[in-house]
C-alpha cells in the first residue's frame, strides 16, 4: 500500500519544483494555504500568496513563520487595496485607508492614507484602538477639535506616549492661540483708543513718535483687524498724518534726524540682545568654541559699524563691552574645556578616597579645576561643571565628617594597636595581618599630626609582624607569582600612562607587603623586569608632563616680563583705562591657564605676577578714585537740583549732568552702581515733578478741549435744527464768541475752528437752499397763473403761489379779468413769434413750419442786442408781459407755457 501511496502523491507535493509550479496554477484557492505551509521554495510560496484574494487569509499570512510569506502577503494585499494604476485620493472608504496605512512601509503613503480620513471622530477611533502605533499617531495628527483632543489625551495617558504628547502639545497650542487672540484684540482696542486720543489732543512733542508706533502697529495688526477696525484705524491715521503735515520743514527735518538716531540706537540694542543671546547659548557651542569666537568677532564688527552712524551712549557702550568681555572669557574657558576634556573626565571618574589625605587632595584638585575653568555665575552650569562641583562638595563633606570623627577614630586606632599586639603575642599571623591593614586604613582617616604619635609603635609592631611572616615565607610564594603575572599582564596594555603608572604602583605596594626572609630573588627579578617593561610608556608621558611644566613656567615668566614692560612704558596720563582694565583681566586669565607647574616655581611666579599686577592696578585704582569722586560730585549736584523750583532750567541742567556722567571714565562696578542708583534717584525725582506738571497741564488742556468740543457739538446740531436760518446763524455767532474765549492748543484750535467754519457753511447753504426753494415756488406760481389763464381754471388761479418780484400781479389780474369778459381762442402771428422767442431762450426746437421765422427772429434779436447786455431773465420777463397782452389759441398757450418751463430748468 505504501508503494501506491508514493505513486498517488499529489502533484503539488512532487519533488520537482516545475511540477509543483504547474500544480499551483491549477490549485483551488482553499488549498493554497496548505501549499504555502509545506512548500520549501520561497519563489513558489510567493506565487501562491499572489493567487489569494481572500483578505482574511492574507491577514492570517501576516503572522506566518516565513518572512518571505509575510512580506509577500503584505505587498500583495496592499496591491489589491491600492493597485499601481490607482491613486490614494480615489479611495474614500475609511477601513480601506486604515488597512493601507497599516500595510505600507512608505511613510508618505501612510500619511496620505490617514489624511484622506476627514471625519475626526473616525480618526479618534483609529488613534485609540488601532494596534499599529504609527497609524495611531498619524490619525491623531489630523485631529484639531479641542474636545476630541481632550478625550484622546485622557485615553492615551500612560498608554501611548507619542499620541499623548501630540495631544498635549496641540491643546497647549490651542490654548496659547486663544490667549494670543484675546491679547491681540486688547492690543487692537488699545491702538484704536490711542489713535483717537492722539487726534483729539493734537500735535505735541511726542506726536511723531506715537504716530510712527501706531503705523507700525497697524502693519503688525493688519491681518488681525476686521474691516471696520481697519477702516477706523486708517481714518484716524489719515487724520494724524494731516495734522503732522501742518508743521514746517524744519520740524520735519528734526523728526527725520531723530528717527535716524532712534533706528541706530535700536540697531545697537539689537546687537546687545544678539550678544546676550550668544552668551546665553554659548554652553551649547562648547564642542566648537572657534565658532563662538567668529560669532563674537562678527558682532563686534557690526557694533563698530553702527558707531559710525550713531555713537552709543556711555552706559550702552559699557553694557556691550562688559557683555563682550564675559563672552570672550567664556569662549576662552570653552577652549580650555575642549583641550583638557580627557584629563577632566579622568579626574571625575576616579572614586573618592576614604582617607583624609586623599580627600584633601581631591578638594585641592577641584579648586584647581574651578580656578582654571571659570564659568559665569549667571549662566546655567554645564554637566561637567556640576559634576566637578558635586565631587568637590562631596569630598568636603566626607572630610568634615572624618574630622568630626577624629577623636573617636584615634581611640579606635589605639584599641586596634592593642589588639594587634595581642595577636602578635599569641602568634595569630592571619588575624594580625588583617588587622594591620585595618590599622593603616584607620591611620589614613586621621590627620598627619595625630598619626605621627602612633608611628613608632606601628613600626615596632610591623617589624614583629614581618618576623612572623618570615617563618611562614613559603605561604607568600604563590601570591608573589600571582603578582608577577599581574605585572606581566600590564606590559603593552592599552591603558593611559597615568592610569598604568598607578596600577604598577599598586602591584609594587602589594609586593612590599609580602616581603619575607625566604630567598625569592628569581621571583623578584621576574617581577622587577615586568615592571620596568610595563613602565616604559609612562616614562615618555612623565617626561612630557615635565616638559609641559617647564614650558608653563617659561610662559609665566614671559607674561610677567611683558607686564613689567607695559607698566614701565605706558603713558599713564593719557591711558585708555578700559584697555588697561581689559589687559589686566586678560593677563590674569592667561596666567591661570599656564598650568600645571612645579610647586616651587608656582609660588615664585605667583608672587612676582601678583606684584606686577598690583603695580598696574595702582594706576587703575587712581583713575577709579578720580572718576568715583567726579560721580559723587554729580550726585550732590543732582540732589541740589531736585529741590529747585524752576523746573525748566533744572531739566536742562539735569540733562547736562547726565551727559557729564556719561563722559566720566571707568569705575569699579559695585561703587559705580551705588552712585548710579543715587544719581538716577535724584534725576527721577526732577523728571517726576516735571511729569506731574505736564500731567496737570495735559488735564487742563483736555478740559478746555472737552469744553470746546461741547460747543462744537451744539453748533453742529444747528444745520439740522428747526430754527430758521437767520436764527441759527445768530446762535452760531454766539458759539463762535464763546469758542474764541477758550485757550486751546494750536492743532486742536485749527481742527475745531474748521468744524465751526463747516457749520457756518452748512447754514449758509441752508439759507440759500431756502431762498432758492421760495424762488422756485414763485416761478411755479407764475406757471400756475399762466396755466389757469389757458384753462380758465378759477380754482388754480386762486391757489397759485405768489409771483416772482419782477412780475406785477396787476398785469395778470388784468388779463384774467379780460378773459372772463371775452374769451377768444385764435392763432395769431404775434403769439407765434412770442412762442418762438421763448423756445429760443429755453433751448427747445421749434416746429418745422416755424424754422424760417425762427431764423429771422434770431437775426433780429442779435441785431437788437448788439452793444447791449440783455440777459435771459430780463428777456423772459419782457416776453411774459407781452404775452399777457397778446391773444392766442389754446395750443399756442400750451406751447408758450412749455417753452417757459424749459427756460426755467
Amino acid at each position: 500500500m505504501s508503494l501506491f501511496k508514493k505513486f498517488l502523491k499529489p502533484k503539488w507535493q512532487h519533488a520537482n519544483p516545475d511540477v509543483r509550479r504547474q500544480a499551483l496554477a491549477e490549485m483551488a484557492a482553499e488549498q493554497l494555504t496548505n501549499f504555502i505551509d509545506t512548500e520549501p521554495e520561497a519563489e513558489l510560496r510567493k506565487a501562491a500568496v499572489i493567487r489569494i484574494r481572500d483578505e482574511a487569509l492574507l491577514e492570517s499570512l501576516l503572522g506566518h513563520n516565513h518572512q518571505d510569506v509575510r512580506d509577500a502577503a503584505r505587498e500583495h494585499w496592499l496591491t489589491l487595496l491600492l493597485p499601481a494604476s490607482a491613486n490614494i485620493n480615489s479611495i474614500t472608504h475609511s477601513a480601506t485607508l486604515v488597512r493601507i496605512a497599516g500595510l505600507t512601509r512608505d511613510q508618505q503613503l501612510r500619511l496620505d492614507a490617514i489624511a484622506r480620513i476627514s471625519d475626526q471622530h473616525e480618526r479618534l477611533s483609529i488613534a485609540r484602538d488601532h494596534p499599529v502605533a504609527k497609524v495611531r499617531l498619524a490619525a491623531a495628527e489630523g485631529i484639531d477639535q479641542r474636545a476630541l483632543l481632550q478625550q484622546l489625551l485622557e485615553f492615551a495617558q500612560a498608554k501611548d506616549k507619542a499620541v499623548y504628547r501630540l495631544c498635549k502639545e496641540r491643546l497647549a497650542a490651542a490654548k496659547a492661540n486663544q490667549e494670543a487672540i484675546a491679547a491681540r484684540e486688547q492690543q487692537i482696542s488699545h491702538v484704536l483708543d490711542q489713535a483717537a486720543y492722539l487726534n483729539r489732543v493734537g500735535y505735541g512733542p511726542d506726536f511723531n513718535g506715537r504716530l510712527q508706533v501706531l503705523q507700525r502697529q497697524q502693519q503688525e495688526l493688519d491681518d488681525s483687524l476686521t474691516t471696520s477696525q481697519r477702516q477706523a484705524l486708517a481714518a484716524e491715521l489719515v487724520k494724524a498724518a494731516l495734522i503732522l503735515e501742518q508743521h514746517d520743514a524744519e520740524e520735519q527735518r528734526l523728526a527725520e534726524q531723530q528717527q535716524r538716531r532712534t533706528e541706530a540706537l535700536a540697531a545697537q540694542q539689537q546687537l546687545i540682545t544678539e550678544l546676550d543671546d550668544a552668551l546665553t547659548a554659548a554652553p551649547a557651542a562648547s564642542a566648537d568654541p572657534e565658532q563662538l569666537k567668529q560669532q563674537l568677532l562678527t558682532l563686534d564688527e557690526r557694533w563698530r559699524a553702527t558707531q559710525a552712524e550713531q555713537k552709543a551712549a556711555a552706559d550702552v557702550q559699557r553694557q556691550f563691552e562688559n557683555t563682550m568681555q564675559q563672552a570672550l572669557a567664556l569662549q576662552a574657558t570653552l577652549e580650555q574645556v575642549n583641550a583638557k576634556q580627557a584629563e577632566l573626565a579622568q579626574w571625575l571618574e576616579k572614586d573618592l578616597p576614604a582617607d583624609m589625605r586623599g580627600l584633601q587632595q581631591v578638594i585641592q584638585g577641584g579648586k584647581k579645576w574651578q580656578a582654571q575653568l571659570k564659568w559665569p555665575t549667571h549662566l546655567e552650569q554645564p554637566e561637567w561643571l556640576a559634576a566637578l562641583s558635586g565631587k568637590r562638595q562631596l569630598a568636603e563633606a566626607q572630610l568634615a565628617n572624618l574630622e568630626n570623627q577624629q577623636t573617636a577614630r584615634t581611640d579606635a586606632l589605639q584599641r586596634q594597636l592593642d589588639t594587634l599586639e595581642q595577636h602578635i603575642d599569641d602568634g595569630h599571623l592571619k588575624d594580625a595581618s588583617k588587622l594591620y591593614g585595618q590599622v593603616h586604613q584607620s591611620l589614613r582617616q586621621i590627620d598627619s599630626k595625630a598619626a605621627h604619635a602612633f608611628q613608632n609603635r606601628i613600626k615596632s609592631l610591623a617589624a614583629r609582624l614581618n618576623e612572623m611572616r618570615d617563618w611562614q615565607g613559603f605561604v607568600t610564594t604563590p601570591k608573589k607569582e600571582a603578582l608577577c603575572e599581574s605585572m606581566e599582564a600590564l606590559v603593552d596594555a592599552d591603558i593611559s600612562p597615568d592610569v598604568l603608572a598607578d596600577k604598577i604602583q599598586v602591584l609594587q605596594d602589594e609586593w612590599k607587603t609580602l616581603n619575607s626572609s625566604q630567598p625569592d630573588k628569581e621571583l623578584w627579578d621576574r617581577f622587577q623586569a615586568a615592571g620596568d617593561k610595563a613602565f616604559e610608556p609612562c616614562r615618555a608621558w612623565f617626561a612630557n608632563v615635565a616638559r609641559q611644566r617647564e614650558t608653563n613656567v617659561e610662559l609665566r615668566n614671559q607674561l610677567i616680563d611683558e607686564l613689567r614692560h607695559y607698566e614701565a612704558h605706558l603713558d599713564w596720563d593719557n591711558a585708555d583705562w578700559k584697555v588697561v582694565q581689559k589687559t589686566l583681566e586678560t593677563a590674569r586669565e592667561v596666567f591661570r591657564s599656564y598650568s600645571p607647574v612645579d610647586r616651587a616655581a608656582h609660588k615664585d611666579t605667583q608672587e612676582r605676577f601678583r606684584d606686577i599686577c598690583d603695580a598696574v592696578y595702582s594706576h587703575l585704582k587712581a583713575e577709579y578714585d578720580r572718576n568715583l569722586a567726579a560721580k559723587s560730585a554729580l550726585v550732590e549736584d543732582a540732589a541740589a537740583l531736585a529741590e529747585a523750583d524752576d523746573l525748566v532750567d533744572v531739566v536742562d541742567r539735569v540733562k547736562e549732568l547726565q551727559q557729564q556722567w556719561k563722559e566720566i571714565g571707568i569705575t569699579p562696578r559695585a561703587p559705580d552702581q551705588k552712585y548710579w542708583r543715587q544719581f538716577r534717584s535724584q534725576c527721577d525725582a526732577v523728571f517726576a515733578r516735571l511729569d506731574e506738571q505736564r500731567t496737570e497741564r495735559k488735564a487742563e488742556l483736555n478740559s478746555r478741549v472737552t469744553e470746546a468740543e461741547a460747543l462744537i457739538n451744539q453748533a453742529a446740531e444747528l444745520p439740522v435744527s428747526a430754527l430758521p436760518a437767520a436764527d441759527a446763524l445768530e446762535q452760531l455767532s454766539q458759539y463762535e464768541q464763546q469758542f474764541a474765549a477758550i485757550e486751546l492748543p494750536r492743532s486742536a484750535h485749527q481742527r475745531l475752528r474748521k468744524q465751526l467754519t463747516d457749520v457756518s457753511a452748512q447754514l449758509d447753504d441752508r439759507r440759500t437752499a431756502q431762498s432758492q426753494a421760495a424762488e422756485r415756488q414763485r416761478w411755479q406760481g407764475l406757471l400756475d397763473r399762466l396755466q389757469a389763464l389757458a384753462d380758465h381754471n378759477e380754482t388754480l388761479w386762486h391757489e397759485a403761489e405768489q409771483l416772482p418780484s419782477a412780475y406785477p400781479l396787476a398785469a395778470f389780474e388784468q388779463r384774467w379779468q379780460m378773459d372772463q369778459e371775452t374769451s377768444v381762442s385764435v392763432d395769431t402771428e404775434a403769439a407765434r413769434d412770442l412762442c418762438i422767442r421763448m423756445e429760443v431762450i429755453g433751448g427747445l426746437e421749434s416746429p418745422a413750419d416755424d424754422q424760417g421765422r425762427r431764423m429771422q427772429l434770431q437775426v433780429q434779436r442779435l441785431a437788437q442786442a448788439m452793444g447791449q447786455s440783455i440777459g435771459h431773465t430780463d428777456e423772459r420777463r419782457t416776453l411774459v408781459l407781452e404775452w399777457l397782452e397778446t391773444p392766442a389759441s389754446a395750443s399756442q398757450q400750451q406751447r408758450f407755457i412749455q417753452a417757459l418751463k424749459a427756460s426755467l430748468d
